[in-house]
């Protein structure tokens, strides 16, 4: 997993047993994120509601954004936070909360994000419903995005969330291989 520009590009995620339990975004995955966002997001906020290694919030924080990473799990965050201290990196805040949890707290705060990418375990549920669904709604019901804001949603092929939910309407679906990044943005 290697940071593909910015100030931090070429630096590697190091494998480890404590990342081998999850699911990694594919590289062609990640770079087409960061295609649609643009190689500087200065100044931009970028929540990682869903860390687990780092990777998307670390490109971010590489082109400039302003991050937070949450992590749920103590090892990975302890490594996501070994990893941010050995790279010196300086706009990242590291965050260990469910992400249900995570979500009133920074609202509660009065933080407020310019994009949010959403990529929980895809087995996950909650209330018996997919976890990526019932956390989109959240979102979508609360105001840590920015107007004209983005939330990121990847999910499995399989999975069809909702067109329209509070204030987020799908903006586009974007396929890759068995997974499938869902667009939204939020309308004013």
């Amino acid at each position: 997993m290697r940071i593909v520009t910015g100030a931090l590009r070429g630096r590697t995620i190091p494998s480890s047993r404590v990342l081998a339990s999850i699911r990694l975004t594919s590289s062609r995955l990640k770079e087409a994120v960061f295609s649609m966002l643009g190689a500087e997001l200065t100044g931009l906020s970028f929540l990682d509601l869903c860390a687990g290694s780092g990777q998307i919030g670390l490109e971010a924080a590489s082109r400039g954004a302003r991050v937070v990473l949450n992590e749920p799990d103590h090892r990975r965050q302890a490594q996501l936070l070994r990893l941010i201290q050995d790279w010196r990196v300086e706009e990242v805040e590291v965050r260990r909360e469910k992400a249900q949890t995570l979500i009133p707290l920074l609202q509660d705060e009065g933080r407020i994000f310019e994009v949010v990418y959403l990529d929980p375990p895809y087995e996950a549920t909650r209330h018996a419903r997919p976890l990526s669904v019932e956390l989109l709604e959240q979102l979508a019901a609360g105001t840590l995005i920015a107007d004209d804001g983005l939330a990121l949603v990847q999910h499995q092929a399989e999975l069809k969330p909702p067109a329209e939910t509070g204030c987020l309407a799908l903006f586009e679906r974007r396929p890759y291989g068995n997974t499938i990044l869902s667009i939204y943005r939020r309308q004013t």
